[in-house]
């Protein structure tokens, strides 16, 4: 899809001229001619992606497609999960969706021995985000804890993500077995879970002006059975609630240059906002050199691309190697996690997922369909009123400078593991249509933002008094605002990926134990837009200052993308 911008200039010259009459002379007088004289040309105000902005008051009708082609109309628990009609109308590439939907799902042969989960749906869940344990008992299933030094470095025993769990929790009919255990695994002689991770909450009571009350929940973690032994003395942790995976092919298809074209990071317009590019590593193609491009997947943005993202999950999450992450997640120090890979019997370069099954799952991921907004009637072309107000709200409140609503894709390039074909992997991957060219809808800037907020680590009993070590002294980790205190290439401990709010209303359709914001504290969409703070704490003032009529209209809209 495609606008095409004219404009047509229209110069009429009038030529003056005098006649003599009546006077004493009979001598006839011209004057000079007079240049014609064009009206200024002005230049047509485009946005960052050259369309003619959009009005916050009157909605553009195509909104409603907010995946361009990749657009579909299931509002129920398969809202996230369905393929699109170009890819089902297609015999070749509906039988591609189906099989790599198939690995997404299934547990993997050779995962671990340290993990997460043993398959990708045990994170995503219906390619929706993941839940929160129900109690402080329960391990975190499909939410990770990412953790470094103050400086953003791996913990030299633990890496830079908490494995919850070893192999035979999975592979033996005892769940309990591969949990965690205090120091089980410093000997090398017996392989068990990294890390156990509590998530307590403090409950926070606030009134708007108006007089209507609200509550928040302020997360703090607690990390207790370190089978490994003591993380490095400055340890940081940040809980990652898996989010839904739907529409990552188009968001990787977004020009670059229209990317940084949002980017202000010297805040030089004085609006308070100040988003960035997080510059990352392109490692997904392993026949030529790593690139520097920007990062548009995970939380901080740390991966640029749907395969790399991918492939890093596999790794880091389930322990799954491959031709782009060849190397087990073990680090050095853990002598039963390398014992356990020899135990695999694998002789390299052999990997725990072949190519054409990781490009099958990549193409998978990259077609996923986009839901349709919500509340319009496309044959009346009417949006419903409490939408259209919620919407301008959204946009006057200034929430748009971080969540910029539309998007174009340029074209979408094919894997560049090869072309998917009945056989196996061919040569010169074909672009993928469907994704190329659109004008989509997705409600992000995919820059990085300064949300506020600092952490401490500090260790303690079950009774809050301070500890050094042994079995019962945890790590606890309490934060203010947002912050997560972990250092991630470019992002810093306050700083976030602006999340795509594209599907944000299905998210409790889908999977109704599920929760937003990166760690899951925000039960509602209201609770989210409460815990703003830093670059988006005018927004969300101003989102305060409303009176309750007008709130409910901006939360309205926000069910309805």
């Amino acid at each position: 899809m495609k606008y095409i911008h004219k404009a047509i200039f229209f110069i009429t010259v009038f030529v003056l001229s005098a006649c003599g009459g009546g006077g004493s002379t009979d001598q006839e007088t011209t004057p000079p001619e007079t240049p014609p004289v064009s009206p200024p040309i002005s230049t047509p105000v485009l946005d960052h992606s050259g369309l003619e902005p959009l009005s916050a008051s009157v909605p553009d009708n195509a909104e409603y497609l907010s995946g361009g082609d990749a657009t579909l109309f299931v509002t129920n628990e398969d809202a996230f999960s369905t393929r699109p009609d170009p890819i089902k109308d297609d015999f070749q590439l509906d039988g591609f969706f189906t099989s790599g939907d198939h690995i997404f799902r299934t547990p993997h042969d050779n995962a671990g021995p340290l993990l997460n989960t043993n398959n990708c749906q045990g994170c995503h869940l219906n390619d929706g985000r993941g839940v929160l344990p129900l109690d402080t008992s329960s391990p975190l299933t499909s939410a990770l804890v990412k953790i470094g030094d103050s400086l953003g470095n791996p913990d030299p025993v633990y890496g830079s993500q908490i494995q919850t769990f070893a192999i035979q929790s999975f592979d033996s009919s005892d769940f309990e077995s591969g949990w965690p255990v205090y120091n089980a695994s410093i000997n090398g002689d017996q392989l068990k879970g990294e890390a156990f991770t509590e998530i307590h909450y403090e409950l926070i009571s606030g009134t708007y002006p108006d007089g209507t009350s609200y509550e928040l929940r302020k997360p703090i973690y607690k990390i207790r059975d370190t089978s490994f032994g003591p993380f490095t003395e400055d340890i940081r942790f940040s809980v990652r609630v898996s989010p839904q995976v739907f529409g990552a092919g188009l968001l990787a298809a977004i020009p670059q240059e229209n990317i940084l074209a949002l980017a202000d990071e010297n805040d030089s317009n004085n609006d308070g906002i100040s988003g960035r590019a997080s510059f990352v590593l392109d490692v997904s193609n392993v026949n030529q050199a790593p690139e520097t491009v920007i990062g548009r997947f995970t939380y901080k943005a740390q991966t640029p691309n749907v395969l790399q993202q991918a492939a890093a999950a596999y790794r880091g999450d389930t322990g799954v190697t491959s031709s782009i992450f060849p190397d087990e997640v073990c680090t050095s120090n853990q002598v039963a996690c390398e014992v356990a890979v020899e135990r695999e019997g694998k002789v390299k370069p052999e990997h725990d997922i072949s190519d054409n099954s990781l490009a099958l799952v990549e193409f998978y991921n990259r077609v996923l369909g986009v839901p349709a907004r919500r509340g319009f009637d496309s044959t009346n072309a009417i949006w419903e009123t409490d939408i259209v107000l919620g919407r301008e709200h959204f946009f006057n409140n200034g929430c748009v400078a971080c969540h910029t609503p539309r998007h174009i894709t340029e074209e979408a390039a094919g894997s560049v593991l090869g072309e998917l074909t009945l056989t196996g992997l061919e040569e010169n991957a074909s672009p993928i249509e469907m994704l190329s060219n659109q004008v989509i809808f997705p409600y992000t800037d995919l820059l990085l933002h300064d949300m506020g907020g600092s952490c401490s680590v500090t260790r303690e009993l079950a009774d809050g008094s301070s500890c050094s070590s042994g079995q019962a002294c945890f790590y606890v980790q309490r934060c203010d605002g947002l912050a997560d205190g972990l250092i991630q290439g470019d992002a810093s401990g306050s700083e976030w990926k602006t999340p795509p709010l594209w599907g944000l209303g299905l998210v409790q359709t889908v999977n109704a134990r599920a929760s937003f914001l990166h760690d899951g504290r925000a039960r509602t969409i209201e609770e989210a837009v409460l815990w703003h703070g830093g670059e988006a704490m005018a927004s969300k003032q101003a989102f305060m200052q409303m009176d309750e009529q007008q709130r409910q209209q901006l939360l309205s809209f926000l069910a309805s993308l």
